[in-house]
């Protein structure tokens, strides 16, 4: 499994509101979902290159539909890195993608700790508002067509936790994990990832993916713990302030 094998499980599992494909490039629409929607990516996800004039383009198509220029590039794309670094585009947010057999993960959680429900619960969208996970970002996880679900958490009989999990594929993605600020280090980050991989495994997913930014030290090593394994990374890529 490689980061471009995966790259149609993320498109689907959370999906932007449109798609232009301008040149070699596909250019969403995000509607307030976030970069992840928002950025332009190279439509091949093979090829490392685009020429000067097709990247104008792909930045012309996002002004016009009222978005700020944005680039998606993955690890093996260094060609297009290096164009767009020497247009001053600086790196932002640079993404591991993991994946692991969802077998090795899945596990009932503990009684009145996790609770899978569609749609969301109202105190699950207050703990994703709380952690900046707002409408834009639910209108994303209502439009994935696949089997979807969500995940309620708890932590001493009070509201902890939230995420969103979706099939593509055979593989469960997951989603906008959110622990309470008050909730973390509880363990109820854990007991969810294993509960979503439950569901996904009676949903038939052989495998269970995340992506997590780099910059998220303790998700990364929770995550290497729980038998997940690296995949490839990708970054955006934006003007400089």
């Amino acid at each position: 499994m490689r980061l471009v094998d995966l790259a149609p499980v993320i498109a689907a599992t959370w999906p932007p509101a449109a798609v232009r494909t301008i040149g070699p490039f596909t250019v969403p629409t995000g509607a307030g979902g976030g970069q992840r929607v928002s950025a332009a990516r190279l439509t091949d996800p093979d090829a490392t290159d685009a020429s000067e004039a097709e990247i104008d383009a792909a930045l012309a198509a996002q002004a016009d539909q009222g978005q700020a220029p944005l680039v998606m590039v993955q690890d093996h794309q260094t060609a297009l890195d290096v164009r767009l670094s020497a247009r001053r585009f600086a790196i932002r947010d640079t993404t591991h993608a993991m994946i692991a057999p969802t077998a090795t993960l899945a596990a009932h959680p503990p009684p009145v700790t996790c609770f899978a429900t569609w749609p969301p619960l109202a105190i699950q969208t207050e703990i994703w508002a709380a952690a900046g996970v707002g409408p834009g970002r639910l209108a994303v996880m209502d439009r994935a067509t696949g089997r979807k679900m969500s995940f309620f958490g708890r932590v001493d009989d009070k509201p902890a936790g939230t995420a969103f999990v979706a099939i593509h594929d055979g593989i469960a993605m997951l989603h906008a994990l959110e622990i309470a600020p008050a909730q973390r280090r509880k363990g109820l980050g854990q007991i969810m990832m294993r509960a979503a991989a439950d569901w996904a495994q009676a949903e038939g997913a052989a495998r269970f993916a995340i992506l997590v930014t780099g910059e998220n030290q303790p998700a990364l090593g929770l995550y290497a713990s729980l038998g997940f394994e690296a995949v490839g990374t990708y970054h955006y890529r934006s003007p400089q302030a």
